[in-house]
């Protein structure tokens, strides 16, 4: 029945993910899609292969099908190692079926977005790059909430196997930045979670973390600037104010924070 469902979609629909729904159990058909190997992709990842310029490493530079088969290796991978991610239900060349594993962060209700769910969150992270993985583009759309407010990670096209400690870092950024689109998450909130983090990684994570921070810092101008032209611009509300995070004075305590 699911298998049928999905050749039907398979032959009706292009790239993307579609929902389907067999026998009152919801599941996520994804298909393989478009090639995003631009030539500044290209030379971000050429640039990338210099060690000082790591941050800039990305798997876009593959095409499609090649970035798709490594997303279902990675799922396969991760599922061996007991880490929380969808199980594939189904697959076939060019698409892959996972079931439902509940509702994203970006469209989760304010009342269930508590510390102890943050603090899941970020020890999932800590997690995934003690195992030297890096998910590459956390985005709150790939990060799904089951009904015990539990976070499972989906979406790992750019994921990074081997990952070095920096990419780790440009995970949690990212992850950072992404959290201001949550405007009902206080910045206490944010703090507490990412200590969790900083007291289940290496030291080396933690200093490049600021490492970027730094770096973005230097260059605050270029987002103040655009939002005298663009108020509502996005990006550069979250980098500014993710930069402004990192000045809160409990980042810089020593003492070590235990995992829940």
């Amino acid at each position: 029945m699911l298998a049928d469902e999905c050749n039907k979609l398979i032959s009706q629909s292009g790239p993307g993910v579609q929902k389907i729904i067999v026998d009152g159990n919801t599941y996520w058909l994804k298909i393989h899609g478009e090639n995003k190997s631009t030539i500044i992709r290209k030379l971000s990842s050429a640039i990338s292969k210099i060690s000082l310029f790591s941050l800039f490493q990305t798997q876009s530079v593959l095409d499609s099908l090649e970035r798709f088969e490594h997303e279902k290796a990675m799922l396969h991978y991760l599922k061996q190692q007991n880490f929380c991610v969808p199980d594939i239900d189904l697959e076939g060349p060019g698409y892959f079926v996972t079931h439902d594993e509940g509702t994203p962060l970006n469209q989760l209700n304010a009342s269930r977005i508590d510390q102890e769910l943050l603090n899941q969150l970020f020890l999932t992270f800590a997690q995934l790059h003690q195992k030297n993985i890096a998910h590459g583009r956390p985005a709150l759309r790939d990060i799904i909430i089951n009904n015990n407010n539990v976070p499972t990670l989906i979406d790992f096209e750019e994921s990074i196997m081997d990952a070095n400690s920096i990419l780790q870092a440009r995970d949690i950024y990212i992850l950072l930045m992404e959290l201001y689109r949550r405007k009902d998450i206080s910045i206490q909130k944010k703090v507490n979670a990412l200590l969790i983090w900083k007291s289940q990684v290496s030291d080396e994570n933690w200093e490049n973390l600021l490492k970027i921070n730094r770096l973005i810092k230097r260059i605050c101008l270029l987002p103040k600037i655009v939002l005298l032209f663009k108020k509502k611009n996005k990006l550069s509300k979250q980098l500014l104010e993710t930069v402004a995070l990192f000045e809160h004075p409990a980042l810089n305590q020593k003492a070590p924070v235990t995992a829940l």
